[in-house]
């Protein structure tokens, strides 16, 4: 009998707790929180929450990109249980790049004590001016707005070529994904820079984010204009895969030489500026060249062909392996001349000395023409039959 009674009173208690409503979660509930923007314009945060006891405090924390710092903003808001609240960046003020990954979540603390941290949720500040088509290729996502997808689908292979190509000279592992995003004409990609805060003449590449905007439009010059820009940006974001953050201590004219060394359709323009500065005596000495190009464009046209042919000339010398070292050495710190230095074993004057030497002087035909130059000009084919006749090789009998 007495078991009975306990056993009757244990069940008792199990039914009455199975009767009873299930109680309230304790704490603070997240019911909503997104963000929308108006590109160059504002990026608004919102947040729907409740509790139960009031709300008294709320924070927003952003990251833009990789960027080593969190932004830890304090939104004013009136103690309740129950709040609706948001956060107005201003794109004007405070710009971030085109097309960044903006990380973002809140931090809540209500009157019991309670915090509650959101997940972490990201949004790509995408241009968004423009209805983006995309596609793939390996780690290539093409974006476009004007053009068919076979437009499309010749950005991504294009991209993935070059990215095979600089390899060659560059032992970098890609990241999982490369954005390109490609800009009809110079007027929107420009324009899009200017909203996002950064300036530049008819390519871009934020090698940290993995993102490349340049300019090309569906016709004839497409494939071309796309060989010749692509592979140079492209090669951007790959040294910034080997050097990291020490990017920003590469020499002007190594990052851009080999850039335009990765280029499938190379610029003709390039080697005529650096024949006529080498027939003027009007060299830009390497020194100068370490630092951003200058805003001139005969001075920036030559800038880019001396970095050219001088990063082909250390990788025709010394081969893709010191060329790796030399892009350790910048990664590590080290100088514009410390670099070469440390693993050319000559300074900055000896190299370019060498070079000179070894490029500019070293083909007969090239001194022929440096100096006759002016003469074909006026005198047109039969001098340049001439030149032929003279410098052919001859059949041995």
């Amino acid at each position: 009998m007495p078991r009975l009674l306990v056993t009757l009173s244990l069940l008792s208690v199990l039914f009455v707790q199975a009767a009873r409503p299930a109680q309230a979660q304790v704490g603070i509930v997240d019911d909503s929180n997104d963000v929308i923007y108006t590109f160059g314009g504002q990026m608004i945060f919102t947040l729907v929450a409740h509790s139960e006891s009031n709300i008294i405090s709320a924070f927003l924390l952003v990251q833009i990109g990789d960027a080593d710092h969190t932004d830890v903003l304090e939104v004013p808001i009136t103690p309740s249980p129950r709040i609706e609240t948001k956060y107005t960046w201003d794109l004007q003020a405070r710009p971030i790049p085109p097309f960044a990954p903006v990380h973002y979540s809140w931090r809540l603390t209500d009157a019991d004590g309670h915090t509650l941290v959101t997940e972490d949720a990201i949004k790509i500040y995408e241009d968004n001016r423009f209805n983006w088509q995309t596609v793939g290729r390996g780690a290539i996502n093409a974006h476009w707005y004007n053009g068919d997808l076979i437009f499309g689908q010749a950005i991504a292979d294009i991209g993935y070529k070059a990215l095979n190509q600089v390899s060659r000279f560059i032992a970098a592992q890609s990241p999982p994904e490369i954005n390109v995003y490609v800009y009809a004409n110079i007027d929107d990609l420009q324009s899009g820079l200017r909203l996002g805060g950064r300036e530049w003449v008819a390519g871009h590449a934020d090698p940290e984010l993995g993102v490349v905007l340049i300019t090309a439009a569906p016709g004839p010059e497409a494939v071309l204009n796309l060989e010749r820009d692509l592979p140079h940006e492209l090669t951007h974001v790959m040294i910034y895969q080997v050097v990291g953050p020490g990017y920003d201590n590469m020499p002007r004219w190594l990052d851009e030489g080999l850039a335009a060394n990765n280029e499938l359709q190379p610029r003709s323009d390039l080697a005529l500026a650096l024949d006529a500065a080498a027939r003027t005596d009007s060299l830009i000495t390497l020194r100068v060249l370490c630092a951003p190009f200058a805003v001139d464009q005969d001075k920036a046209l030559l800038s880019y062909a001396q970095s050219r042919s001088m990063s082909r000339y250390i990788l025709d010398r010394w081969g893709p392996g010191e060329m790796n070292d030399l892009l350790l050495a910048y990664r590590d710190g080290a100088s514009c001349e410390g670099g070469v230095q440390r693993v050319l074993n000559v300074s900055l004057a000896e190299l370019q000395a060498d070079w000179q030497n070894d490029v500019l002087e070293a083909s007969p035909v090239t001194k022929f023409l440096r100096d006759t130059l002016p003469a074909l000009a006026v005198f047109g084919l039969p001098a340049i039959a001439i030149a032929a006749l003279i410098f052919a090789p001859r059949r041995k009998r």
